[in-house]
């Protein structure tokens, strides 16, 4: 029998299903990929860890540099861009050199790294599809309450959220640390292997592949099938309110005045340009982590004959290659989607020769918002002070005009 190994972290449940399967079945002869399909895979794992780590490090920068688009929906972008960058730093690079230049179970990163990357690696995608739950429930929120400013995601209550999730991910993640490690399969070679057995300190009982099959079931519920329905149904609930023309919140305004309903509006436009960029994020997370989730959860469970296919190495490197494609997308949905992020983007790329950039419309350096800022607080405060009768003139003082008047606003 040829020796077949899978070994990509983030599908350790799969991976180990498979080991086993196939360590107990004599005589099967499971096809290795290829020569050219193996320098496809490390070419395409290659260019997608690229991207994906170039594109969302452009998210951060942005987001971080430029005030204006420190907003709490933006925050959890930057969560998410943060989770993103992980996964091209981690998930990526250890698919494509564990999977797809080693065809043994060799693992050379030590027993630490073993443990450390498959826990990374369910922490981020854990954090990922969180976030995006979070963002779904702002975005229904700011258009079912539109007059409410309790609702109002800001930064600092963006950060605490971030916090959270992070938190529960490393949680929820926590058993991946503890059952992994290295296990010699020669005099000088190790494999980084995943075994429930190591929990029997904390006084589990049950064999290591029941509460494997338990723990994967957990996973699968946790990272997909809870967050795509609660997506699902905050979206619903936003499509079926934005239904309707008249404006939520506006009803319970007895004596609206055209102002007023003016700013009413202008906010509730605001709100609905963000829904289509989240939601084309939140469909690509569920389509590109289907297959990966059906083949490790659904199918192997189903049928574990599976795991003897010949072709499975291909099945596994096309789901995992499609997962990893989510990371690299989101970027350019920003881009696409955001104005603002739009400018940001050629601002930071602003030196290579195909980029065009002129001058800031949508957003500003903090050091010209600044100055624009004290500025506009001195006209105002003298535009207040010329207005006062000239008897109350002398008695006012300009810095107090400053102090009281819109300088709040910068």
């Amino acid at each position: 029998m040829n020796d077949f190994t899978i070994d990509g972290n983030s599908n350790d449940t799969f991976l180990d299903s498979l080991n086993v399967t196939l360590n107990d079945t004599e005589g099967v002869n499971v096809l290795r990929l290829s020569y050219e399909a193996k320098t496809l895979a490390i070419f395409l794992y290659s260019m997608l860890s690229v991207v994906a780590f170039a594109g969302n490090l452009i998210i951060v920068i942005v987001i971080l540099y430029f005030p204006r688009l420190r907003t709490g929906t933006n925050i959890l972008i930057l969560n998410l861009a943060v989770s993103d960058l992980l996964i091209s730093l981690v998930c990526m690079p250890l698919s494509y050199w564990h999977v797809i230049i080693f065809d043994d179970q060799r693992w050379i990163f030590g027993n630490f790294f073993c443990k450390f990357f498959s826990y990374l690696q369910a922490v981020v995608v854990f954090s990922n599809s969180w976030t995006l739950v979070v963002i779904s429930f702002d975005r229904c929120l700011a258009i079912m309450f539109v007059m409410s400013r309790w609702n109002r995601l800001n930064k600092r209550r963006a950060m605490i959220v971030s916090a959270v999730i992070w938190l529960i991910s490393l949680l929820v993640a926590s058993p991946l640390y503890l059952v992994h490690g290295t296990l010699k399969i020669d005099n000088k070679d190790f494999s980084c292997n995943e075994d429930f057995s190591r929990l029997d300190f904390l006084g589990i009982n049950g064999s290591g592949r029941d509460i494997l099959h338990i723990y994967s079931l957990l996973i699968f519920l946790l990272q997909y099938i809870i967050p795509l329905l609660v997506i699902i149904c905050t979206y619903t609930t936003i499509g079926v309110k934005m239904w309707y023309s008249v404006v939520p919140g506006a009803q319970s305004i007895s004596r609206c005045t055209r102002r007023s309903r003016s700013l009413l509006q202008e906010r509730h436009e605001s709100v609905k340009k963000l829904i289509p960029m989240v939601l084309i994020v939140s469909a690509l997370y569920a389509g590109c982590w289907l297959p990966q989730n059906l083949l490790m959860n659904i199918l192997v469970n189903v049928d574990p004959s599976i795991l003897t296919h010949p072709y499975i190495l291909y099945i596994w490197w096309i789901a995992h290659t499609i997962a990893m494609f989510h990371s690299v997308v989101n970027p350019f949905i920003y881009y696409l989607q955001n104005k603002r992020m739009r400018e940001g983007f050629r601002y930071v790329l602003r030196y290579l020769p195909c980029v065009h950039f002129n001058e800031f419309k949508l957003l500003m350096p903090p050091n010209q918002q600044r100055t624009c800022c004290s500025q506009t607080g001195k006209v105002v405060s003298m535009v207040s002070y010329m207005q006062q009768p000239t008897a109350k003139r002398s008695t006012i003082s300009v810095a107090s005009i400053r102090k009281s008047k819109l300088s709040s606003q910068c």
